[in-house]
């Protein structure tokens, strides 16, 4: 019976340190993460729900951890792809474009400048460059000469679900491509445009 008791303390104390390391990474990373939601989401109750779910996801997780190289790439990936599924499930809102340019300020030309920055552009445009010929088409009628999927189907006599597929497709090859930092600002550059 006694190594039972053992047994039973060694399990007691390894949840507690699993707690404590848990209040540790808990206390060390959620100020970081909130400043990086943020940016993807407009609305602070969103973002402390996105939090809430990357802590809760990442504790249920935990005995996975031996297999992850860096815990703070792994909080971050969390909660990149909560707060993109949270973005998406706004952007269907009616009154979110109205939000997110509240929230980032008016949406001309000057303020998407110093919100995306040049160097974002220049990067975008550069990215665009190098996709293959009908999806750079596509890309450029529908983010420069601001088409709709419609009329950019009509110019190119092609289908509006290809343009769909030629959108999703670019978009899918510049994620790949982005720094870790610049996955907010180009999503926000492609639903303000698309919203506003």
């Amino acid at each position: 019976m006694k190594s039972l008791g053992r047994n039973q303390d060694r399990s007691r104390s390894g949840e507690a340190a699993d707690e404590q390391l848990f209040s540790d990474i808990y206390d060390h990373y959620w100020e970081r993460l909130f400043r990086y939601v943020i940016r993807i989401l407009p609305d602070e109750d969103d973002v402390a729900d996105v939090l809430q779910e990357t802590f809760v996801t990442f504790w249920e997780l935990r005995n996975q951890l031996e297999r992850v190289k860096s815990v703070k790439s792994y909080l971050f990936t969390i909660a990149r792809n909560l707060a993109f599924k949270r973005f998406r499930e706004r952007a269907k809102e009616a009154d979110f474009a109205d939000r997110l340019v509240r929230h980032y300020g008016e949406a001309d030309e000057s303020t998407a400048e110093s919100l995306y920055g040049k160097e974002l552009n220049e990067w975008f445009d550069r990215e665009v460059e190098r996709l293959p010929e009908r999806m750079r088409e596509v890309v450029v009628l529908s983010r420069k000469e601001q088409l709709s999927y419609k009329e950019i189907a009509e110019r190119l006599n092609i289908s509006d679900q290809t343009v769909k597929k030629q959108i999703s497709k670019s978009l899918k090859l510049l994620r790949l491509k982005l720094d870790e930092e610049y996955i907010p600002y180009l999503m926000l550059l492609l639903f303000i445009d698309y919203f506003c």
